[in-house]
């Protein structure tokens, strides 16, 4: 037998005028009290179709008589009891009281009980040897669980957890508990017990009762290293507003000193973003203080069909400590970047872009000292803006720009103007050949120049004028894709239907002719609009190409499984060349590259490039990587890279081999295991590797990770209450950490799992 109570405001308040006190079967906040043995017969002819009271003869009714007896399943005692036959409800006026298999349910909060008292003015009820759940994640048990206000409960020798079962993982066991949603729960003397054995007796207890993003504390972290000593790591998060919050924490090494740390976020509307993050420590190992600051702020502007990203990162680093660093990213960074980019479309000129900005990089560590700006910097691009209705295309490359860069102790200063445009005309020929025609003219100055071609590409302030310096050169290119050849294979191999496979000849022939050659050589070269040069080569290769079409949920798409390429340039030029054969003979042929990409499915990236010295019949770099997402139940990522370092001089050969691993696999739907690794084959010494272990239950969990790199080890735990002190949200791997923005005790950053490489 079950009963429900409910009151919608309407009926409330007219049920307040004809009575004031009222037990209502069901009519009670959300639901109703019902009772199956109180089936109403129809209503009779001309009643009106609400509350049809009882013929006075019989104010009770032979119908309503069973539901004042103690021993039915369900009783309820009133002054008169009314039947409303079309609703099917029935309605207690007066003191009442209702006994039997009683359900409470209003908005998330839903208890059971088997004896309720109701004041309907107040809103309070008493619900006897009850049991539910309040604000959907919190379950409660309790001989009396007391409905103080609509958000706020007492419960009476009772327990609290958010564990399903008779025999929660965990709970607190109280004498009496206050509840506030959107508050706290206060526990007098709880005795925490775990699968239902005491575990712990503590004198009094606070915990969130939050189903919002609100102010409170996350989930503090715990560690060792051989180098830090003891780590925690308490955080306190602030929900300011609907669109901000902050974090505020701190990091305590008991062999170093304190960290302070801060964050914050907010959200204006759909389209304008941002976070600030800053951190100091004053080591005192090492003697030396690091501050990091890092923020980030994005506007998208549709009416100007633009936007403005700005980032800001900078930092302080006297020596070369890394053990302080959370992610493999942090610990080998080599530089700060700072850049702010304003970008809109120009109005009028088609497929143009207007660019306003600036950029720093500054070394850190190995590269401290080193410094590269550009402030400011504006570029004006148009791709491929049809010229009225003809067949001929326009492009145009401009830019003007201030750098100032500082390397090796030298340091440059100069203003660059640069405008580059040119006309594009797509020849049509047989359908299996593509042509397109280039040509273009090249104007660039700079402010300042070297004293003399002799001196090397980063001069010293003496051996730098400043003085105009300009270049004039006319340019011309003709790309050609074709023969291509094509094959379909009919067939199915699982979600595959048909396959494409297309071959194809790829060339391209690049001219410059050789203007201005004697002031070239004074140019100070920045990047790669100053090496532009006279030039006469040809860029050939074959693409390989396989197609087939995919079922999805919205039809047949077609995906490409694979694309190789083998390429390779020759240079005409030096093929001619006549100038000191006898200690430097000709090598007009480049290197053999050979590139590979293949994303078939989700679950599968490949990658790899390699070139092959042609001279030396060596392969002198190769990178592969492989990429396997099984989504949050597990992933495998490994990439390997090779450079070969010849010898010069006296200096003998030498290269680079790396080989970064990492893995992750849900053991079973609670358990997960992650390993990472970096390996340097050359030196033949592991870089770095950590273990995370994480646990996920119905109602708690925690991470473990243990990393071990050449300088430091260490061990870090967090402990996950869901509700109460939770971590990530979902049990699933992640590729990069992020700071939780929601509120109660939540938190788990530090121990997030470690970020591989998804770009391709």
């Amino acid at each position: 037998m079950m009963c429900t109570l409910s009151l919608s405001p309407i009926h409330h308040r007219l049920i307040q005028i004809l009575s004031g006190w009222l037990i209502c079967i069901p009519l009670f906040l959300a639901g109703s009290l019902t009772t199956a043995n109180a089936a109403p017969a129809p209503p009779a002819s001309g009643t009106s179709p609400g509350f049809t009271p009882s013929p006075r003869k019989t104010p009770t009714g032979d119908r309503l008589r069973f539901l004042q007896d103690s021993s039915a399943a369900a009783a309820i005692t009133a002054d008169e009891l009314l039947e409303d036959r079309e609703r099917k409800r029935v309605i207690g006026r007066g003191f009442a009281d209702a006994t039997g298999n009683i359900i409470f349910q209003t908005g998330n909060d839903r208890i059971v009980g088997n004896r309720v008292d109701f004041n309907l003015d107040s809103e309070r009820m008493v619900i006897y040897d009850a049991r539910g759940y309040v604000a959907a994640t919190y379950y409660i048990t309790g001989n009396i669980i007391r409905r103080i206000a609509h958000d706020r409960y007492e419960v009476i020798d009772g327990t609290f957890t958010t564990c399903e079962g008779d025999t929660p993982d965990w709970a607190f066991h109280s004498k009496k508990t206050t509840f506030q949603i959107e508050g706290y729960a206060h526990l007098n003397t709880p005795l925490v017990s775990v699968k239902g054995v005491p575990a712990a007796a503590l004198p009094y207890a606070i915990l969130p009762i939050k189903t919002k993003r609100t102010t409170g504390f996350l989930t503090p972290g715990i560690g060792s290293g051989n180098k830090n000593g003891f780590e925690f790591s308490p955080t306190f998060f602030w929900a300011i507003n609907e669109w901000s919050d902050a974090t505020l924490g701190f990091d305590y090494y008991s062999d170093r000193g304190t960290r302070y740390r801060g964050e914050y976020r907010y959200e204006l509307s759909t389209n304008t973003r941002g976070e600030i993050r800053a951190s100091t420590f004053k080591d005192r190992r090492e003697r030396t203080t690091l501050s990091d600051l890092k923020a980030f702020h994005i506007s998208n502007l549709p009416q100007l069909e633009g936007s403005l990203e700005i980032f800001v990162d900078e930092a302080t680093r006297n020596n070369a400590d890394r053990s302080l660093e959370s992610n493999l990213d942090e610990r080998v960074r080599q530089e700060t970047d700072s850049r702010a980019t304003f970008t809109r479309t120009v109005p009028g000129i088609p497929n143009s872009q207007l660019q306003i900005g600036l950029r720093r990089r500054e070394g850190l560590r190995e590269s401290d000292g080193q410094l590269f700006q550009k402030f400011p910097e504006v570029l004006l691009d148009v791709n491929q803006a049809q010229i009225g209705t003809s067949d001929f295309f326009f492009n145009l490359d401009s830019s003007v720009v201030s750098f100032r860069r500082v390397e090796d102790r030298n340091t440059t200063s100069l203003v660059r103007a640069d405008l580059s445009p040119s006309v594009s005309l797509p020849l049509k020929t047989v359908p299996w050949l593509g042509v397109t025609a280039n040509s273009g003219f090249r104007y660039t100055y700079w402010t300042d120049q070297k004293r003399d071609s002799l001196v090397g590409d980063n001069p010293s302030r003496d051996e730098q004028k400043e003085e105009g310096l300009s270049r004039e050169i006319w340019f011309a290119s003709l790309n050609v894709i074709g023969p291509r050849f094509s094959r379909v294979y009919k067939g199915e191999v699982g979600p595959f239907q048909d396959f494409k496979h297309i071959f194809s000849f790829e060339t391209t022939y690049d001219y410059a002719p050789a203007m201005d050659s004697k002031d070239r050589g004074l140019i100070i070269p920045i990047d790669n609009v100053d090496s532009f040069d006279d030039r006469n080569t040809i860029t050939y290769g074959i693409v390989n190409r396989f197609l087939s079409k995919l079922k999805s949920e919205d039809g047949v798409q077609t995906r490409q499984l694979l694309k190789a390429s083998l390429t390779q340039t020759a240079d005409i030029a030096e093929a001619r060349r006549e100038q000191n054969l006898a200690t430097n003979p000709r090598r007009p042929f480049g290197d053999v590259i050979l590139n590979i990409q293949s994303r078939p499915i989700s679950l599968l990236r490949f990658t790899h490039t390699s070139s092959f010295n042609v001279y030396e019949d060596e392969i002198d770099e190769h990178s592969t990587g492989l990429l396997l997402d099984g989504g949050r139940n597990w992933y495998l990522s490994v990439d390997r890279t090779w450079i070969r370092q010849r010898s010069r001089g006296n200096f003998p050969q030498t290269g680079e081999s790396f080989i970064n691993f990492a893995g992750g696999y849900a053991l079973t739907s609670e358990w997960f295991f992650e390993y990472l690794t970096r390996l340097n084959k050359v030196a033949n010494t592991t870089l770095e590797q950590s273990v995370i272990i994480r646990y996920r239950g119905c109602c708690w969990g925690f991470n473990l990770t243990l990393t071990d790199t050449q300088d430091t080890s260490e061990v870090f735990l967090n402990l996950i209450l869901k509700g109460v002190l939770e971590g990530e949200e979902a049990p699933t791997f992640k590729r990069s950490q992020s700071v939780t923005s929601e509120g109660r005790f939540l938190g788990g950053g530090s121990v997030s799992p470690l970020p591989f490489d998804s770009s391709n």
